[in-house]
């Protein structure tokens, strides 16, 4: 078959074609990125505030990761996990030492759901009990299990099959969490911040509470870090960032810079209570992945990325005093700007800018999550934009 290139494609409408539909898309069809920008296929440059959903946390095509790319796919595209790989061994040294584990141990998969999924597996493995406590407004991911302990109803509605097991109380509830966890369950499954409902931070003392009743009750107490994690809250990751010290995190998004990949981080205890066949992933922990895992890993920690995105993110909040500005909540670069007006308003007024930006299921909340990488002088443009766009 061979393609007709003599006229200009309409690659919406080709993808519209083809591909099942999932998100309310940009009106844009994106060429290439390149550090905190991307540009369509007009040629036309964008500020990327968002990252596709806080992936691309060095920016994109950041050179650290594609000369990593690279090299791998010049030595060996793909085995599973039946053979030994150095490359996969080196991505978990990474990712542990980031997070400043110790002893711990590492599994690798495709995607946040995928980690999460595991990560409530390993629980119910571990503890021999069933049942997962979650949090009203989270979002763990799409596939069944993940949906499931999702907080969020809109994302369950019309959905029958997900999974049992669960049992929902309220986020930054401690009282709420103790009677939960008195019912023999496995493991409590978090956000640190939840950001899908509109960035919502912890009551102070909530989190290390959380550790607390699980240690006392024999459960174990998961972080999902798929959008928290790798630097962005101002830490290595939100369980540095607040003193609390889970069993296990789970990492997505930004793990690979774009590469799909996920995992799970497991603490020395709960490492050594896991044997080979508990778990298994045929492209979880493959060459392609790990090689960008270990750079990204690698990147953030020797540079102290986080210290960077703390101090761009002290620029914002000091500098942005629109009187029609509410709120800003957050940690580090994960950040909630609550309006008095509907946020999708400011969100299409910026695209017009040439910024992109995200919404949250707060209807008033314009969500950030740029790279790591963004710059005062970035966040000045933004800051600018929304004085024209609010005068």
């Amino acid at each position: 078959m061979t393609v007709d290139t003599t006229e200009k494609t309409d690659w919406k409408a080709l993808e519209e074609q083809y591909v099942l539909p999932t998100y309310k898309k940009f009106p844009l069809s994106l060429e290439r990125g390149k550090g905190n920008y991307v540009y369509d296929e007009n040629g036309e440059k964008y500020l990327d505030l968002y990252a596709g959903h806080a992936v691309t946390i060095l920016g994109h095509n950041p050179k650290v990761v594609v000369d990593a790319l690279h090299a791998q796919t010049d030595k060996l595209l793909f085995y599973s996990n039946l053979v030994h790989s150095r490359i996969r061994a080196e991505a978990a040294r990474s990712l542990v030492s980031l997070c400043e584990v110790k002893g711990g141990k590492v599994f690798f998969c495709n995607s946040g759901a995928e980690a999460n999924e595991n990560a409530m597996t390993i629980a119910r493995i571990v503890t021999k009990r069933s049942m997962i406590v979650t949090t009203s407004g989270s979002f763990h991911g799409r596939t069944a299990g993940a949906l499931g302990a999702t907080g969020i109803a809109k994302y369950k509605a019309s959905r029958p099959g997900l999974a049992t097991d669960l049992e929902e109380v309220p986020f930054g509830d401690l009282n709420a969490a103790a009677v939960a966890l008195d019912k023999n369950a496995a493991a409590f499954l978090v956000e640190p911040i939840q950001s899908m409902a509109g960035v919502i931070v912890p009551p102070p003392g909530y989190l290390q509470g959380l550790e607390t009743l699980c240690r006392a009750r024999g459960a174990l107490l998961i972080f999902d870090e798929v959008q928290t994690g790798l630097g962005r809250t101002g830490a290595p990751s939100a369980a540095w960032c607040y003193g609390a010290r889970p069993h296990l995190q789970t990492f997505a998004k930004a793990l690979g810079s774009g590469v799909p990949c996920g995992a799970v981080v497991a603490s020395e205890e709960i490492g050594a209570s896991l044997k080979p066949g508990d778990l298994g992933s045929t492209f979880g922990g493959g060459p392609l992945a790990c090689a960008a895992i270990k750079a990204t890993c690698d990147e953030i920690r020797w540079n102290r990325m986080w210290e960077q995105a703390e101090g761009t993110a002290a620029i914002l909040r000091s500098s942005f005093k629109f009187p029609q500005l509410k709120e800003i909540r957050g940690k580090g670069l994960l950040i909630g700007l609550v309006f008095d007006r509907p946020a999708r308003e400011i969100r299409d007024a910026l695209l017009k800018e040439h910024i992109l930006v995200g919404l949250s299921e707060d209807p008033s909340v314009v969500r950030l999550l740029p790279p790591l990488t963004i710059t005062g002088k970035e966040i000045n443009i933004l800051r600018k934009a929304l004085g024209r766009i609010l005068a």
